[in-house]
């Protein structure tokens, strides 16, 4: 048996619970695959910390599938166990860090959202220079992007961002699903045209 575990993390309105679905859905017909997640949804609403977790589990016979002591698995990833940590907010990949370990593959977008206090002067925003060099101190394999600026570029809005990271997820890892599982759930989307597009961009980083 095998697992591949990716938390997602940025700020409500990002996405981020939609990009864990698209996910979670790309196994969802496949006997030997199985999908587990969870999400904290507390801040969806008013721009507060938003995570999603799906952790994918590959059996390597049907009597391991139908073990039940085989195929119990807690919806939440421990401490150093996410192979992957994709974040849409720099400061939140900070706070997310305990998730990954030094194998673990880190994406995240550059283009901060301010918080009141820093706006208000009570607070200092961290330096991306300071951010990398932390995230550099885990693991060495760092993807960083302005997710913000491409999707303003190709869209004229920033609501691509979490597609575009998907993209860079399936380029730059070695997630276990294939990408035409993820484009065939994208083009059933309402925009499909747009989510194939913003799928490709990430995946030409």
């Amino acid at each position: 048996m095998k697992k591949f575990n990716i938390a997602i993390t940025g700020l409500g309105g990002q996405g981020i619970i939609t990009a864990g679905t698209i996910l979670k859905n790309a196994v969802l017909d496949s006997v030997m695959q199985d999908v587990s997640g969870s999400e904290r949804r507390g801040g969806a609403q008013r721009e507060g910390y938003v995570e999603a977790f799906v952790k994918y589990i590959f059996y390597d016979s049907i009597a391991e599938l139908q073990n039940p002591r085989k195929n119990m698995h807690s919806p939440m990833i421990a401490s150093g166990d996410a192979d992957v940590l994709i974040s849409l907010e720099p400061l939140e990949t900070l706070r997310a860090a305990s998730y990954v370990n030094k194998n673990s593959v880190i994406i995240f977008n550059t283009n901060p959202h301010i918080p009141i206090s820093v706006r208000m002067g009570k607070n200092k925003y961290p330096e991306l220079d300071d951010i990398l060099e932390s995230l550099y101190g885990i693991t060495d394999n760092v993807f960083y992007y302005d997710f913000n600026k491409l999707s303003l570029e190709n869209f004229g809005s920033i609501i691509s961002c979490n597609v575009i990271s998907l993209g860079v997820l399936f380029a730059k890892t070695n997630i276990p699903v294939s990408k035409n599982v993820i484009e065939n759930i994208l083009l059933k989307g309402s925009k499909a045209k747009d989510n194939l597009k913003a799928f490709n961009i990430g995946l030409n980083l």
